[in-house]
């Protein structure tokens, strides 16, 4: 996978930009599906990292758009080039800092759970799968409480910063125990300081060994984060995804 390089053009050609108005906010979103006929392909919901959606996010879309309809909602910074202070100063205005330092339940999931309903199941009953990384990490987890979610991937999780803080609501808890067809898979680094082994050791109490999967990976640096993107991007991690997502959207022949 070749990343695209600084300065290049945004959004890149394949990436069909749309906008989905939410109360008083217009949040822009992304469709990759290289024109693929109208649901001819399952989808799949791809939430960025912290500072927002970086360059680095593009190969991995490539590869998973083999396969899926792709859809990256943008949730915070300025696409293609966030920074993180500015990031930092939209977390303050939107009072989310409370809610990422402890047990809270972020905003930003309702807007998401509606945005999931009208463009990524499109309103039907086809299921399909979601992806959360870093900050976005536990939202896979939340946005899983709809019964058309068969597939989740917790990426690196690290909000809120509470250790074994999921985010979620006792509602969320209570719904997520009831979805007997989940299957989610967790992953990241083994030394990483920045997603703590016990938010994915949580998630897995709460969903049962025979519906999680966590998946530690080998990397002696602490630095080591993003398993999905980026420099330090696991192929092995990246293969899973793509093989777990595929057994569990795409029928067999």
């Amino acid at each position: 996978m070749t990343e695209a390089g600084a300065g290049a053009k945004w959004p890149p050609d394949h990436w069909q930009e749309h906008s989905f108005p939410h109360l008083d906010h217009a949040h822009a979103f992304y469709v990759i599906d290289h024109g693929r006929a109208e649901f001819e392909l399952p989808s799949v919901m791809l939430m960025h990292e912290f500072p927002g959606i970086k360059r680095n996010l593009v190969p991995l879309v490539d590869t998973l758009s083999q396969d899926f309809r792709v859809v990256v909602p943008s949730i915070l910074g300025r696409d293609g080039e966030p920074k993180g202070l500015q990031s930092l100063k939209q977390i303050c205005v939107r009072r989310e800092v409370h809610v990422m330092a402890r047990h809270g339940v972020s905003a930003d999931v309702g807007w998401l759970r509606d945005f999931a309903d009208e463009h990524v199941a499109r309103r039907r009953n086809d299921p399909y799968g979601v992806i959360g990384m870093c900050f976005s990490g536990n939202f896979a987890l939340a946005l899983a409480v709809d019964h058309r979610v068969a597939a989740a991937v917790m990426a690196q999780p690290a909000i809120p910063v509470w250790p074994c803080a999921l985010g979620l609501s006792r509602k969320d808890r209570d719904d997520l125990q009831n979805r007997t067809n989940l299957k989610v898979q967790g992953y990241r680094f083994r030394c990483d300081l920045i997603s703590p082994a016990a938010k994915l050791t949580a998630a897995q109490k709460l969903l049962g060994d025979k519906r999680m999967q966590t998946f530690p990976l080998s990397g002696s640096e602490e630095r080591k984060h993003s398993t999905l993107t980026g420099p330090s991007a696991s192929g092995e991690a990246i293969a899973g995804v793509r093989s777990f997502l595929r057994e569990r959207l795409v029928a067999a022949p």
